[in-house]
């Protein structure tokens, strides 16, 4: 197709920008880790939610690095050891076949999955562990997994020639991507659908500021990058273009950075939420010194010992908890 991207320039490019994504989604996870650990001023998450979520965070960060080192080492092979070999650096790196290749994509559709999955199971912990809610993500689920592990399976019975736009590989590739993209939009909308409609039927009985419609917000603003990406993504690999190698390499961080910030969002306003809570108490103690007519109260101190307890994702399932039962009361 005229007005392309050369192959050369783009599998350069791809490598580029998934190092320079990679980056910032060390530096997500290590802020992550920190805060999640850091024993200096809140008390160490022990819920299971939260032990899942950890988990989930540690194996997206395993994955990107491996697909960032796969990439690496493809690189090198192509550009150093292959350059003077006949179709040079894109002959190699193009093929489809060799078993780096492949392992490299598994790991890219894995972590696709991956983070469709801990976004259907964000959903069931917000629905009250309804089953119902997420029938529908987790069937769309298992179809991703089918047409993603189809698609690296097929690539080592291609014609070594052959590129992603090969008519056997087009059609999975396509549900793949359609699908990444259908699950995000709706457990998206499923989350925020659950808030919203808490936080209306709370409104009433509530005073002050919502803390739920920040959350709404953090969820939303976090999910559009990962959902803006894989739309791109599938509208370069419909008209075949070759940029989508690009974004290609770099959704598997992409996917980490989506579930981390959401869950370090979380975390800050609880403990924003936490520290003014703590300011107001503070200040209410500070009134001056209430009286029986012309006689002063006397002053008692009471040392309280409180255990902390902060369940990161789970901040936000408590607080719909009991915005519910606030509601209905």
């Amino acid at each position: 197709m005229p007005g392309q991207l050369s192959l050369e320039k783009t599998f350069l490019l791809a490598a580029w920008v998934e190092g320079l994504v990679y980056g910032f989604f060390f530096c997500i996870f290590c802020a992550t880790m920190y805060i999640q650990f850091s024993g200096t001023a809140y008390v160490r998450s022990r819920d299971r939610h939260t032990s899942v979520m950890m988990i989930i965070s540690g194996v997206m960060f395993f994955i990107a690095t491996w697909h960032l080192i796969m990439n690496c080492i493809r690189l090198l092979r192509g550009y150093v050891d292959h350059r003077l070999t006949p179709g040079g650096p894109v002959a190699y790196i193009g093929n489809l076949r060799p078993w780096d290749h492949i392992l490299k994509d598994t790991l890219y559709a894995t972590q696709e999955n991956l983070g469709s999955a801990a976004a259907i199971y964000r959903c069931w912990v917000l629905w009250g562990r309804d089953w119902k809610v997420i029938l529908l993500p987790c069937i769309l689920l298992i179809v991703n997994l089918v047409a993603g592990y189809t698609v690296c399976a097929t690539y080592a019975s291609v014609d070594p020639t052959s590129t992603v736009f090969n008519p056997r590989l087009n059609t999975w590739i396509k549900i793949f991507y359609s699908l990444a993209v259908v699950l995000n939009i709706i457990t998206t909308g499923l989350m925020s659908y659950r808030i919203w409609t808490t936080h209306k039927r709370s409104a009433a009985y509530s005073t002050g500021q919502s803390r739920l419609i920040p959350v709404l917000r953090i969820l939303v603003e976090s999910a559009a990058l990962q959902l803006i990406v894989e739309i791109v993504l599938l509208a370069l690999y419909c008209q075949d273009i070759n940029a989508q190698y690009i974004l290609l390499e770099s959704v598997a961080s992409i996917v980490g950075i989506t579930f981390n910030a959401i869950t370090i969002r979380i975390k800050l306003h609880s403990m924003k939420g936490e520290s003014s809570s703590h300011q107001h108490s503070s200040a209410a103690a500070s009134h001056p010194t209430q009286t029986i007519g012309s006689v002063p109260m006397r002053r008692i101190h009471v040392n309280i010992t409180q255990d902390v307890e902060d369940h990161s994702d789970s901040y936000l399932n408590d607080k719909l908890s009991r915005s519910d039962k606030l509601s209905r009361a």
